[in-house]
């Protein structure tokens, strides 16, 4: 999991409540996102960030990852307070999984995780077996 945000307290709701987050990459800087994706990028099942690293940076790094065919294959959830539809029409656009309003609750987590990871496990599981 790669985790997108300045705010502690979003990793610590995640590793305290979600077991099966084996390995969590948590970024605090727009800058050290894309080498994070470059060196890990295959071993991410989930991206979880934030709309807000500026309202632009959110928005690029989200359409950096839908135009890079490695990367695009992991799901990307966007988070923000900002609850207005055009916002959220306009990540889902872009090709956002799903959109989470803050502030987060921890069931809402743990259901979007499970989600999100066994998706992707059928699907790797399909493409390695046809």
């Amino acid at each position: 999991m790669l985790l997108i945000t300045k705010r502690r307290w979003i990793g610590a709701l995640f590793r305290h409540n979600v077991s099966a987050v084996s390995k969590m990459t948590t970024i605090k800087s727009a800058r050290q996102v894309i080498d994070a994706l470059n060196a890990e990028g295959s071993d991410i099942d989930i991206i979880l960030t934030e709309v807000d690293l500026s309202m632009t940076k959110g928005m690029k790094l989200l359409k950096y990852i839908m135009r890079n065919n490695e990367l695009r294959r992991i799901p990307v959830i966007m988070m923000s307070a900002q609850d207005e539809v055009s916002i959220v029409v306009k990540c889902l656009r872009l090709g956002a999984a799903d959109y989470l309003v803050k502030p987060l609750r921890t069931n809402e987590l743990l259901n979007l995780w499970t989600h999100m990871w066994r998706r992707r496990r059928e699907v790797l599981c399909f493409l390695k077996h046809g």
